[in-house]
């Protein structure tokens, strides 16, 4: 489509081509919150077949770089294509996207307000990750309440680490009779950390120290 010509999938998402999972993800509800048809901002620019067009390059761009797998693939076919550099594939490119469309130009849009509403939320989850790394302990309920807030789905863990559901949900809930062995726990606990961008070591020992106190108290 017209809109997207030439623009890659990290272009397309306005994204750095190192960005995190959930700067992705982020970025994938900004984009869908502009081109959906709810929209105040592009409501009379695009007729139906053309939203549903875009909104469809949307997800896969989504889709593909929230992938491990389909995102490396892709990643290696830019540096193929000369369209990146190796510098990308370490992680390392800072290159600026090309917005296809700049909702702060538009009449109905309140840029100002958007900025004000984003950083509300970021001050929010920043408040609670630090709230909860500086507890000695950390409960299975203080993860999922970061997750949630984040608005990272389980399964999305799951897709990205390889773990499964069934024990993500007893790390969660607590259940200490179904979590794995100490060993593969931390390096569960190490991944989940790592997807929600806070401190895995201080996850890994306040949780094992929850557990501690747990079962002396059994």
């Amino acid at each position: 489509m017209k809109y997207f010509d030439g623009l890659n999938y990290y272009e397309i998402l306005k994204i750095p081509e190192n960005s995190s999972f959930l700067e992705i993800k982020q970025a994938y509800r900004d984009a869908v919150s502009i081109y959906g048809e709810d929209s105040l901002v592009t409501y009379s620019l695009f007729s139906t077949d053309e939203r549903e067009k875009i909104l469809k390059i949307i997800e896969t761009a989504f889709l593909t770089l929230i992938d491990g797998n389909q995102r490396a693939a892709y990643d290696r076919m830019l540096m193929d294509s000369g369209q990146s550099d190796t510098k990308f594939i370490s992680g390392q490119s800072q290159k600026q996207s090309q917005p296809v469309f700049d909702p702060g130009k538009a009449a109905n849009d309140d840029p100002l307000a958007a900025d004000a509403t984003k950083q509300i939320q970021a001050d929010e989850e920043k408040q609670l990750s630090d709230e909860i790394l500086s507890k000695s302990s950390v409960s299975g309920n203080d993860l999922k309440k970061l997750r949630e807030a984040l608005g990272v789905e389980i399964h999305e863990i799951h897709s990205l680490t390889r773990i499964s559901v069934s024990v993500l949900n007893a790390i969660e809930e607590n259940r200490l009779e179904s979590l794995p062995p100490d060993t593969y726990l931390r390096n569960f606990l190490k991944l989940y950390a790592e997807v929600l961008q806070i401190d895995p070591l201080k996850i890994v020992d306040g949780y094992f120290k929850h557990i501690s106190m747990v079962q002396n108290t059994d």
